[in-house]
């Protein structure tokens, strides 16, 4: 009796065939309207979106929503772990040592009727124009009932103390 072994295919990395067929796709849709042999978008903005690009191309190939190549194969974890990888390397955030998300601060800026012990509700990170670091503003909020209200929005850092306290937010 002659004993077959099965292959567990669950998930596969993307193939090199599923990386220039995406490659293409990418390439195509980026094109001009106005001048066919001139990409509508900078090389910069290419490079970023690429990694999600082929992953999704790969998903959708491997759905049966384009031409198969590895049908019924997932993407492996490691492909998808790259394209957010890839991503975060090329978004520029600065390193956060202020207050996090609901973190009560101590508020001492220019809104004087606001001083005092608020809850950190949103942090912005705002480019520089000019290409230097970006910089973060924080919105702050007072807590109403079970209801977040902000009261004081595009705060700098340094008109705020943190404090240590953190909210539990379900």
């Amino acid at each position: 009796m002659e004993e077959t072994q099965t292959v567990d295919r669950t998930c596969e990395p993307v193939t090199q065939a599923e990386a220039e067929q995406a490659g293409h796709a990418l390439r195509e849709l980026a094109r001009s309207a106005s001048d066919p042999d001139a990409p509508g978008v900078s090389q910069d903005q290419l490079d970023t979106v690429a990694p999600f690009f082929e992953l999704g191309w790969a998903m959708g190939v491997r759905t049966g929503h384009t031409a198969p190549a590895v049908a019924g194969v997932a993407v492996d974890r490691e492909t998808v772990t790259r394209a957010f990888a890839a991503l975060l390397k090329r978004v520029s955030i600065p390193e956060h040592v202020g207050p996090g998300l609901w973190q009560k601060v101590d508020y001492h800026g220019s809104v004087t009727r606001r001083h005092g012990a608020l809850w950190v509700c949103a942090i912005h990170v705002l480019a520089d124009p000019f290409g230097e670091a970006p910089e973060l503003r924080y919105d702050l909020c007072e807590i109403r009932g079970v209801v977040p209200v902000t009261v004081v929005t595009g705060v700098r850092r340094r008109s705020l103390t943190p404090l240590p306290f953190f909210r539990s937010v379900r």
